[in-house]
């Protein structure tokens, strides 16, 4: 999705949201006026803004969400950190959002509101995908290296579910991959 579709998606769920919320709208009117590069008169809103859509380029560009911290940190650049910090005070402070930023960082295709959880049901979804390709589980023996990576992690996954540690939620989904005729609910 474009930028300007991006927006004005979030801005009819803000709207469904709390139609009432005058900082959401102006936040919404300053993104329109960012996106047409018109006068803006809320800084503070187009800045807002701008750090949403520098998180999404970088997730385009990359094909990965940009951290806040990383084991090697030669590998980790200025720019990505504070993108990264700037996703994660999102999630801190989401009861302080107004409507308008709520929406959109709903429907961005970069942000996650639980980053685990979400590479978790990818990498399910991964798995899934891939029994259904093929008609069998990830191996370890394979000679290809992203079904070796799915093989490790439901290893360490299934590991978890032999000592409890694995969340329920979990629990079935790995269980839809386990059991391919059980559908989940």
């Amino acid at each position: 999705m474009t930028n300007e579709e991006l927006h004005a998606l979030a801005d009819a769920l803000r709207q469904a949201i709390d139609a009432h919320d005058e900082e959401g709208r102006r936040y919404s009117e300053e993104a329109s006026r960012l996106l047409a590069d018109d006068h803006v008169l809320y800084p503070r809103a187009v800045k807002w803004s701008m750090s949403l859509l520098a998180y999404e380029q970088f997730h385009r560009a990359t094909g990965r969400r940009p951290r806040e911290n990383t084991r090697a940190r030669h590998t980790l650049g200025k720019d990505e950190r504070h993108l990264g910090e700037w996703a994660r005070y999102q999630r801190r402070f989401e009861d302080r959002l107004n409507a308008y930023q709520l929406a959109r960082l709903e429907v961005s295709p970069a942000f996650d509101w639980d980053p685990r959880s979400a590479a978790w049901e990818r990498r399910l979804a991964a798995c899934l995908e891939h029994q259904r390709r093929t008609g069998k589980l990830p191996t370890h023996a394979a000679s290809d290296p992203v079904e070796f990576a799915h093989a490790r992690w439901l290893g360490r996954q299934l590991r978890s579910l032999q000592t409890g540690r694995l969340d329920p939620q979990r629990v079935e989904g790995l269980g839809t991959l386990l059991n391919p005729n059980r559908r989940s609910i």
